[in-house]
């Protein structure tokens, strides 16, 4: 053979095992929503059983730093604690009572089993926290100390369940099956409720039309939507960074605009991905980065101006912009439980001191509240953790374009050029305060790359890549 010949070859055999490495990569893209669909009861489209996939793949799933990942979502390993049951959100005080009568007696039978879990997840925790493990990727290590740093107090919820409760016109606005359901807004604004709020596709138009005006979301990202009554709404990707899935519930209620700007963030920071980015950092997000983000959307439609944007009358958009400010305060009370019952947790012998420990905690919020249905709650402290620590990111963010662009920073063009710019160009919250604030002309950062905040902390085996959950608990 020819030199010539040779180098034809060589070249032809690094085509081909470039071409057989990116066929890997989408049968691999493809495999993980599948899977991710279905953890979420949903259908995936491969043709074959994913337990078989995932063998053919392995060592590209390896390669990729996915296999830990990959195991959880094939069901290797303990699972995380649930119940079958759900309040039903959706039907009326009667119907919610007995629903719930349902859920807590099954939450109560998971007791053991949850404490047996949080048990194992502690003790195998090593150095780290132990709610690492809730995320299936590693952490940055920056974040996760901002994380593990948190403090929130227990505070006084009654008078706003209470005052909830008064608008709605229900006996007792601290029962558990009444304060969830005034969570959502639902009795606030009376019988004349579904003319003052716009429809869910109406409001969902609204709000991509002004994330795109923002260039936050590309016309060429294209989404999927599916509804499904009586569920949290949630993002998740299928193939990044060209396509996302919505799922969204039906009913429309006064935090429906709350949720929905929430998860145009999450949608915003996939469709930010770049392209040539390996497949393992287009799948993984710093949940801290993720929840104040989307926070910080949410606040640009918490007061009345923008709501009357979107459509609302005036009266009915003060009524929702107040509804929205006093329902964060109790959102954020609740996670403030969840950080004390986890530091109570630690001195319990078992899962009978660990409701008694509940229940000592919620005595301190004014609610009434299931101690088992607070202790199912501790498997995701990564995520109430995110949040709370997310307020503060997001609050630092706000001051960061307040004082750089004004007052007025969400109307002009440069401002949001930043903000892209950090939310395209970074993966950690560190990260990205430091892009936020760097001079325009600077260097961006290459995202293919991890920079020091983005070491990993830990390999974990749980919890959705890129995936969000409820804008609230």
């Amino acid at each position: 053979m020819t030199a010539t010949g040779a180098d034809a070859s060589t070249q032809d055999a690094a085509a081909h095992d470039a071409t057989a490495q990116d066929t890997a990569a989408r049968d691999i893209e493809d495999l993980l929503a599948d899977l991710q669909l279905e953890r979420s009861g949903l259908s995936g489209r491969g043709p074959d059983p994913a337990a078989g996939r995932a063998a053919r793949l392995s060592g590209g799933i390896a390669r990729l730093g996915l296999s830990r990942f990959v195991a959880e979502l094939l069901g290797d390993g303990p699972p995380v604690p649930a119940t079958v049951a759900v309040l039903d959100l959706e039907a009326d005080e009667a119907g919610r009572r007995a629903s719930y009568r349902i859920w807590r007696a099954e939450a109560r039978s998971a007791a053991e089993e949850v404490w047996r879990w949080l048990t194992e997840r502690r003790r195998t925790a090593g150095d780290r926290p132990w709610w690492c493990g809730e995320s299936a990727l590693p952490l940055p290590a920056d974040s996760v100390r901002r994380l593990a740093a948190v403090t929130a107090p227990v505070t006084d919820l009654a008078p706003i369940a209470e005052s909830w409760g008064r608008t709605a016109g229900l006996g007792d606005g601290v029962e558990e099956y009444n304060w969830r359901w005034l969570m959502l807004g639902k009795g606030l604004l009376g019988p004349s409720a579904g003319a003052a709020l716009p429809g869910l596709d109406t409001l969902l138009g609204r709000l991509v039309e002004q994330a795109r005006g923002h260039g936050l979301l590309p016309a060429a990202h294209r989404v999927g939507l599916i509804r499904r009554p009586n569920t949290p709404s949630m993002v998740m990707p299928v193939r990044l960074p060209g396509h996302s899935l919505l799922s969204l519930p039906t009913a429309v209620t006064p935090v429906t605009v709350q949720y929905l700007q929430h998860e145009i963030a999450h949608l915003a920071e996939h469709a930010a991905r770049p392209a040539a980015a390996p497949l393992a950092a287009r799948w993984s997000f710093d949940p801290l980065r993720s929840e104040g983000w989307a926070l910080l959307l949410e606040h640009l439609v918490t007061t009345p101006e923008p709501l009357v944007r979107l459509g609302l009358d005036e009266g009915s958009a003060a009524a929702v912009a107040g509804f929205l400010a006093e329902e964060e305060r109790f959102s954020r009370g609740l996670m403030a439980a969840d950080l004390a019952l986890e530091a109570e947790l630690g001195g319990c012998r078992g899962a009978a001191g660990a409701l008694e420990a509940a229940a000592a905690v919620i005595g301190r919020t004014g609610l009434r509240w299931a101690p088992e249905l607070l202790l199912m709650r501790q498997p995701r402290m990564l995520h109430w953790r995110s949040y709370l620590a997310g307020y503060a990111w997001r609050d630092t963010v706000l001051a960061g374009l307040t004082s750089r662009f004004g007052a007025g920073w969400a109307g002009r063009d440069d401002a949001w050029a930043a903000l892209l710019r950090a939310l395209a160009s970074t993966g950690s919250a560190g990260a990205f305060l430091r892009s936020l604030t760097a001079p325009p002309n600077s260097p961006t950062p290459d995202p293919t790359r991890s920079p020091d905040d983005r070491r990993p902390e830990h390999q974990g085996t749980t919890g959705p890549v890129g995936g969000s959950t409820p804008a609230r608990p």
